[in-house]
């Protein structure tokens, strides 16, 4: 059994170290190595044992994208934007033609009733 002292935000882990210090908490664990990143703000202490917070990791992760990631990525949502424009136009206009189609034909062969 390892002691490790953890700086919590709730129960966030925000920073891990070997030795007691005024505002960390103690935790005695089993493994004497603790996972990567756990200082990286998406870990949680769970009864005494720290667990990964997908969610949190997710945010960490795309927080910490560099500049040309994030242009990128918005480069690559514009043809998207755009596509989904273009099919919504072209559903409307092919409404319009089929009303444009039915006025015609009801005018040029009008009901004998």
């Amino acid at each position: 059994m390892t002691k490790f002292y953890f700086q919590l935000d709730g129960d966030i882990i925000r920073d891990v170290i070997t030795y007691q210090h005024e505002g960390y908490t103690e935790a005695e664990l089993e493994n004497t190595f603790l996972p990567v990143g756990i200082n990286a703000g998406y870990y949680r202490l769970k009864d005494g044992v720290p667990v990964l917070d997908q969610a949190l990791k997710e945010e960490a992760d795309h927080a910490s994208r560099p500049a040309d990631y994030v242009e990128l990525e918005r480069r690559l949502a514009a043809p998207e934007a755009l596509n989904k424009q273009l099919a919504e136009e072209s559903n409307a206009n092919q409404l319009a033609l089929m009303e444009l189609h039915m006025l015609v034909l009801s005018v040029v062969s009008p009901d004998e009733g």
